[in-house]
């Protein structure tokens, strides 16, 4: 009698000790890398035919680095449907003035002209 608890006692505490459970589950972890560097994004009118209708226009620099990246100027409609794409290098935004700067000076312009692209005035909107 002894030794069929002894064999059960010990059938028991092997079948406990299971450090793997089958109700645990691996989580993997994803990083997500984005090569979005810039984006200015306004909501207005498309044409001033038609002022009731938003669109949404998005200019965004994309790439390793501000100079050697990729600018896109994007115009969405009120559905979220692509009107029009452009894409362009990213070197294209900088002015006249700013062409024989160093490259320091170059993407700070860069950076400007995104952030005030979309302003009342702006030379470059619309490229």
């Amino acid at each position: 009698m002894k030794l069929k608890i002894c064999i059960a006692l010990a059938a028991l505490f092997l079948s406990c000790s299971n450090d793997k459970k089958q109700t645990e589950t691996v989580q993997q972890t994803v990083e997500f890398k984005s090569d979005i560097l810039l984006e200015k994004t306004v909501t207005k009118p498309f044409s001033a035919l038609n002022p009731e209708t938003e669109h949404e226009f998005t200019l965004t620099i994309s790439g390793k680095n501000v100079l050697s990246g990729t600018a896109t100027f994007k115009v969405t409609d009120e559905t979220g449907e692509e009107v029009e794409c452009k894409t362009f290098p990213a070197k294209q935004l900088i002015q006249k003035e700013y062409i024989t700067a160093n490259s320091a000076l170059q993407e700070v312009h860069i950076r400007e002209v995104v952030d005030t692209y979309f302003e009342e005035g702006s030379d470059l909107a619309f490229l």
